[in-house]
């Protein structure tokens, strides 16, 4: 269970540093047509009016995003309790045997040991 945990603290890690990146790389203007006119001499006449419009639609998407990475990150938490729940009420416990110290995976050092190892984990004996 532990390890469940781990994988889905990674997952909405990587989740989160890509919405920062986004929200970063939108801040910086990499995602915006509007920093062409600035980069390009005869398109430099543009009014005020058109970098008002240019910045509330930046805003706009931004705010967006937010709301759909805040909806992606909701349901997956909902969907994470809803099945630690699941498995701590509905599924049998008898189905996992626990864990067997002979059932180590370190490498056997010897043929004897590695037949042995062999039999016990194939159940041939």
């Amino acid at each position: 269970m532990k390890q469940q945990h781990k994988t889905y603290l990674k997952m909405f890690s990587i989740m989160l540093l890509a919405a920062i990146i986004t929200v970063i790389a939108a801040q910086a203007g990499f995602c915006d047509p509007s920093t062409v006119a600035d980069q390009v001499p005869a398109a430099a006449a543009t009014t005020a009016n058109a970098v008002q419009t240019a910045e509330q639609s930046k805003s706009d998407a931004i705010v967006k995003f937010l709301i759909a990475m805040g909806g992606v990150a909701l349901s997956s938490i909902v969907i994470f309790l809803g099945l630690t729940i699941y498995n701590k009420f509905f599924v049998d416990k008898k189905l996992f045997e626990p864990n067997n110290p002979d059932d180590a995976l370190n490498t056997p050092e010897t043929v004897e040991e590695a037949v042995t190892l062999y039999i016990k984990r194939n159940k041939l004996c």
